[in-house]
Parts: structure tokens; sequence; C-alpha cells
């Protein structure tokens, strides 16, 4: 019997290791390609970002930035572009003085379109937008630094570089052209975007669908934060990309935040999507954001992306016309790693929720009313679950506020940046409530034998209600829906059929989506979200250490 128990436990730490390490562990796998690679090759950008990153070159900084708006320039012509320079009046800088500002604008015709007698247009573009500006002064503890914006927006700059050069290998085949802006003055109000909205309408001209390719961190897998409304058409051909890698979510979030981008401008307007690493906020918008930092994986992961999705969008007759990418209709979607795209129509997912309340709900009356586990013993589980969130959140919170507070920093919620020793804080916090509740669970076993169950269930009552709120309130709510759905399933092929061999696969599940999902989230939101990160790590711990418990126990 010892030994059984023993080849359970064992085979309950090896699928939920696997699932963490499958989470985090297909990063690795954005391997860069060389130079000599006919495909997208981060080692190529990084020779643009070179010469980018040279020096800081933010509004501060006049003559390195016509230095490096001249070398794009030139570039951009070098490869086949119809290229100008958009110049606008001196401006007055909110930091100071005046400054005046260039974008820099390319169009790529189809080779069609360039033969000889040829008078026709095109009915499309795609329009690739990154700022080469980098950041101006920022205080940093009692230093003034200046960011030499390798990664923002250096990876975005130089992924279009690369990006048009790998398109302009097929552009007999082009049915559509391709528009670039890169603009000048972004971490200034956005000026330059602004301006080119305003003054340029030749820029946008026929442009059906944006990519703005930007930068909030230095490293990472490259999000999909953002896209316009109604993204039905937008995400069918993002379908197309390799390694996706995103989530609907974040749209809704990232209103929230105090962050704008040249996107911002245009999405109301205009079909697109916006695309940014986002960990690391120590480095970003400092010296530290420099060559010597950057994430060539990070680089070829957006480039893994687009790549393919811009060559469909060039060959593809679908996407001509000012309507083609859109939709009157926003999908939940979400990219899972090694799995891929998950999309669902807003109505088909609300369903699918549906589905798997009733099932839950149906196994709750089983359980209660054959089983003998009285309704009372789960209420008294969903009270410790939730005293438990909360204290977690209370708990972290003011560990995190502290540490500010001791380090000189305004603490924020949703963006905490430069803070020493936040990963360590995040760990510490794991492991003290991790062993907390793994000690009070064994405590309450010995009190009541089917605790197992009855804390499965109150889990699975909280998870259930915490995901019917964020699905009515934001109409997604993948990252507590999955672990639910799949928890529910277990529990009712194991009091239907006796197979407890699924709450392994659901404890998999849940491992893997919420490794996933914390990470995304704590690098999004930084440590100043701890205190909400720990509340949904503690539904999870709870959920596995519930599930691990009925796999031990045979005794229902």
């Amino acid at each position: 019997m010892k030994k059984l128990s023993l080849y359970k436990s064992l085979a309950f730490y090896i699928c939920v290791a696997f699932a963490v390490a499958a989470a985090f562990a297909v990063f690795p796998y954005y391997k860069p390609n060389d130079r000599n690679s006919s495909e997208f090759s981060a080692y190529r950008v990084s020779d643009d970002i070179r010469v980018i990153s040279k020096s800081p070159h933010s509004i501060q900084h006049p003559k390195e930035r016509k230095v490096l708006g001249n070398f794009l320039f030139y570039r951009l012509i070098q490869m086949g572009g119809n290229t100008q320079m958009l110049e606008y009046d001196t401006i007055p800088s909110k930091i100071g003085g005046k400054f005046s500002y260039t974008n820099i604008y390319s169009v790529f015709e189809p080779e069609k379109n360039l033969l000889p007698d040829n008078g026709d247009s095109l009915a499309s573009y795609v329009l690739l937008i990154a700022h080469y500006d980098s950041r101006y002064r920022q205080i940093v503890g009692k230093d003034t630094v200046f960011s030499y914006g390798a990664a923002d927006d250096g990876y975005g700059v130089g992924t279009i570089l690369e990006l048009v050069n790998q398109a302009m290998k097929y552009r007999r085949e082009w049915k559509q052209g391709i528009k670039v802006l890169f603009t000048d003055a972004e971490e200034h109000n956005l000026d330059g975007m602004r301006s080119a909205f305003a003054q340029n309408q030749e820029v946008f001209e026929d442009v059906n669908f944006v990519i703005n390719v930007e930068a909030r961190g230095v490293k990472g897998p490259a999000l999909l934060f953002e896209t316009s409304p109604g993204n039905e058409k937008i995400m069918q051909l993002y379908a197309h990309a390799k390694n996706p890698s995103g989530l609907s979510l974040t749209s809704a979030v990232y209103r929230y935040l105090p962050n704008d981008t040249d996107f911002s401008v245009v999405k109301d307007s205009i079909p697109g999507i916006n695309l940014a690493v986002i960990d690391n906020l120590h480095y970003y918008h400092t010296d530290k954001d420099n060559f010597s930092n950057i994430s060539l994986r990070s680089v070829q992961h957006y480039g893994d992306q687009l790549e393919p999705l811009l060559a469909e969008y060039l060959t593809n007759e679908e996407y001509s016309g000012s309507n083609a990418l859109k939709g009157e209709k926003d999908i939940v979607f979400f990219a899972l790693p090694l799995l891929g795209l998950f999309a669902f129509s807003k109505a088909g997912y609300f369903i699918l929720n549906l589905c798997f309340y009733a099932l839950f709900a149906f196994v709750l009356f089983l359980y209660v009313k054959y089983k003998m586990i009285p309704f009372r013993e789960i209420f008294r589980a969903v009270v410790h679950l939730i005293l438990f969130m909360v204290a977690a959140f209370v708990a972290t919170t003011a560990a995190v506020w502290v540490a500010a507070d001791m380090q000189e920093l305004e603490y924020s919620f949703i963006e905490l940046k430069y803070l020493h020793y936040d990963n360590l804080i995040a760990l510490c916090s794991i492991f003290v409530f991790a062993l907390l509740i793994i000690l009070f669970t064994r405590f309450q076993e010995k009190k009541y034998k089917p605790y197992a169950w009855s804390l499965l269930l109150a889990v699975e009552i909280v998870a259930g209600l915490l995901s019917l709120v964020l699905l009515v309130a934001f109409g997604e709510n993948f990252f507590i829906f999955i672990p639910f759905a799949f928890a529910s399933a277990a529990l009712f092929f194991s009091v239907a059929k006796n197979f407890k061999w699924l709450y392994l696969v659901s404890c998999s599940v849940v491992a893997f989506v919420s490794a996933h999902f914390l990470y995304l989230l704590y690098v999004a939101l930084t440590v100043g979200a701890l205190g909400g990160i720990m509340l949904l790590l503690v539904l999870y711990i709870a959920l596995l250490v519930a599930q691990y418990l009925c796999i031990k126990r045979d005794i229902l």
C-alpha cells in the first residue's frame, strides 16, 4: 500500500514538473537564424540594432537622432523603397526647451507596378510602424540616465527592415504593397505619429492593415498584446504566424496601464496588431537598454510570427480592399506554448463555459447527495480558501510596499519599476504560501478524512464563481476556466467511472496554464501586482494539492 502511494506521489510530481517546464522551456526553441539563413535572421537584425543603439538618440540628442534618421532613410532607399523624410515644426518640450522631429516614410510597390507604362495603383497596403527615437532623460534612483534604444525600439526598427528585406525576395508575387513608417518623438507624447496622422494622410491612404512593433522590456517572448476592435478577420490572418504568443485579455488590461504606443493613434480607424516583448522592466527606458543586453531569441520570435503573416497578406488577393480585415466582432483567443493558438467566437466561448458550469453543478450534486460529503464541510473549505487568498494578497502587497518604501520608490500596483530583489520577494512568497497550504490541508485531513474532496469541491466553487465574474465583466477567463474545466471533468469521471488517473491530466493542465499565465502577468504588471498574482496562485496551488490528495486517497 505504501509502495502504491509512493508511485502515485511520484507520478504527480513528474506530471507537474514537466508541465511547468513545458510552460517555460518553449522560449529557448526560438533559436536565432544565422546571417546566412534564407529566412528571417535575428543576427542580421542585430547588425542594424548595433548601429541604432550606438548612442542615445532621444529628443535631447538632435545630432545623434539626425544621423540615425539618415541611416534609416538610405537603408530603405537601398532596399528599393520610395522614401522621404516628413519634417515637422519645432515644438516645446515638456522637459524644457524646443525640438524638431522627422518621420521616415517609405513605400514598396509590387514589381508589376514598377514596370514601364503601368499607371495602376494598388488598392491595399500594410503599414509597418516602429519608432526610432530613444527615451529622453529619466531619473533612476539618484542617477539621470538615457536609454540607448536597443530594444525600445531598435527591436521594432530592425525587425521591420529585415521583414521588408525578406519580402522583397518574392516581390513578383505581391498582390498588396508595403508602407513603412519610422516615427520620431514617440517617447514624447507620440508626437511623430500624431503629426503624421494629422498632416500626412497619404501615409495612411489605402492602408487596410497596421503592424506596430514595440518593446516594453528587453527579453522574453514577443507578445501580441493588442489588436484593433473587431479582430475576427485579423486573427484569421494571425493564425499563419509561427510560434504565436498572446491573449485577447491583454487588450482589455492594456487600457488600464499608463502606456500608449503609436498604434493607439490608429487602432480605432485601421485594423491592426501591436507586438512587444515585456520582460525585464528594470532595463526599460534606462542606460541598460543597450546592445550588450539585447535578446536574439526575442528578436527571432518577432520574425517567426510576422514573416509568415506578412507573406500571407502580401500574396493573397483576399486581403485587397479597404474592408478586407475589418470585422464586426471580437473573438476570444489565447496562445499556449507548444500547443499554438486557440480562438473562439464570444458566443461559442460563452456556451462552452456554460457547459462546464452545468457539469460541475451536476458533479457537486452527486458528491453531496451520494458520497455523503456534507455541504457544511464544503462551505468550511470555501471559507478556508478565501481566507488564504485574502491573506496572500494582503501579506505580499504589504511586503512589496515596505520593500519599495525602504528603497525610496513610489509604490504602484501596475508598474513598480526598479525594485531590487523583486524576484526574490516573489519566490519567497510562493514558497511560504505553498508550504502553509500543504501543512494546513494535512492538519485538516487528520480531523476529517474526506477533506481532500471537500477542498477540491470548494476550490472548484471559488474558481467557477471567479471564472463567471470574469466572463461577464471581460468576456474571457481562460486562465481560470481551463483549470476549472479540466478539474470538473476529472471529478465527474472519478465519481462515475473511478478514473482517478484523470486527476494527473488535470494537474498537468493546471500547472501548465497557471505557470504560463502568471509569468506573463508578473512581467506585465511587475512586482507591484504581486498580491493579486499570489491570490490567483493560492487558488492554483489549492487545486493542485486537493487533486493530489484525491489521487492518494481511495476512500470514496
